[in-house]
């Protein structure tokens, strides 16, 4: 390496020492905990009569839930509670 560029080469190497190392990384059990948390949100707030359970008329109202509602009804209850979602 020639002496004139050892400064240039010395000056980056400080300044990304200094920057640190950035953000941390978004890890996939953080994904499927939020991801999770979405899905109760949304299974709570189609459960209009409280009742844990989503009949195909409350799922109606989530173009996904009422798209795939045979496939996630588990053992074709004809509802589906939030175990079925996981």
């Amino acid at each position: 390496m020639p002496r004139s560029a050892l400064p240039l080469v010395l000056t980056a190497a400080l300044l990304l020492g200094m920057a640190g190392p950035g953000p941390a990384p978004v890890r996939a059990g953080d994904d499927v905990v939020l991801y999770q948390r979405r899905l109760a949100k949304l299974f709570r707030r189609l459960d209009l009569n409280g009742d844990g359970r989503l009949d195909r008329e409350e799922a109606q109202a989530n173009r996904f839930m009422t798209r795939h509602f045979a496939r996630l009804d588990r053992g074709n209850k004809g509802y589906l509670v939030p175990e079925d979602l996981r």
